[in-house]
């Protein structure tokens, strides 16, 4: 056989695997779809899915790739010891672990950006990761991050009974970057404590803050508010467990309390 005759199935298979490789890209692509669908159960399955059912994300590395825009995600949160929290640059939403919840957001995804979804409390086997290509036409129109109407109560507060804060407060927000996570105790005997990195909170930067509040007592609250402001319940008098709320802190004073039983409140300050 000639030079020239083993090279045609040498080319024919080179053709064979480029068009294998076109129809697996053209597949992935055919996958994305403006709406995502996130769970969380309580046999601790979690992930995110296109409406295919393909997922968006996995553990691997590198992890996968999704076109840049703005996508609803349905959410599904059905277990009472996991929650499903979803974050990166300009997105942070969240149920909470204690409640269930079927919130929906709406989330802009960032071209070049990482994003990674966890269960708050078990973040070392429940999690799950992808980044963000170029902008893609798989996005729907409108919003810029936000949070859907019915995921803010569902999703940042975890059917907390104070709501979110007044204007001259500090507001329920589930957009921008966070300044930290704060976390708060509520011990048995009803005693309140909030730290930041091991220390008693006493002065923050205004800006977007997690609380994440342990409540261990069953006749007392935790109770967040600006001087002048409404308040925000993260965790109500007769819950036990943990509950987790993103705030804007705006500049001035802030107290955290229980509205159960006497109030004594402590004190911080926000500086602008």
């Amino acid at each position: 056989m000639g030079r020239r005759a083993r090279r045609i199935p040498v080319l024919l298979a080179a053709i064979v695997l480029a068009a294998a490789g076109a129809h697996t890209a053209l597949s992935s692509h055919a996958a994305v779809s403006p709406t995502m669908h996130a769970y969380v159960h309580e046999d601790s399955s979690i992930g995110l899915t296109f409406d295919d059912g393909s997922n968006v994300s996995s553990q691997a590395a590198p992890p996968p790739s999704i076109p840049a825009g703005t996508y609803t995600i349905r959410a599904l949160d059905d277990a009472f010891t996991h929650n499903f929290h979803l974050a990166g640059p300009g997105v942070d939403v969240s149920t909470t672990i204690g409640g269930m919840a079927t919130p929906t957001w709406t989330v802009t995804f960032q071209a070049g950006a990482r994003y990674r979804f966890v269960c708050d409390d078990h973040p070392d086997f429940m999690w799950g990761e992808f980044t963000v290509g170029g902008a893609g036409s798989s996005g729907t129109s409108g919003g810029s991050g936000t949070s859907g109407g019915s995921g803010t109560s569902g999703g940042s507060s975890g059917g907390s009974s104070g709501g979110s804060t007044g204007g001259t407060g500090g507001t329920v927000s589930n957009t921008g970057s966070l300044r930290g996570t704060l976390l708060g105790r509520v011990n048995a005997s009803g005693k309140l404590t909030l730290a930041s990195g091991g220390s008693p909170v006493t002065k923050l930067k205004a800006g977007r803050y997690k609380f994440t509040v342990a409540d261990k007592s069953p006749a007392r609250s935790f109770v967040v508010q600006r001087k002048g402001g409404s308040a925000t319940t993260v965790s109500g008098a007769a819950f036990v467990g943990t509950r987790t709320v993103v705030l804007t802190l705006t500049a001035g004073q802030w107290t955290f309390y229980t509205s159960a039983g006497a109030k004594s409140a402590s004190t911080f300050a926000v500086t602008a």
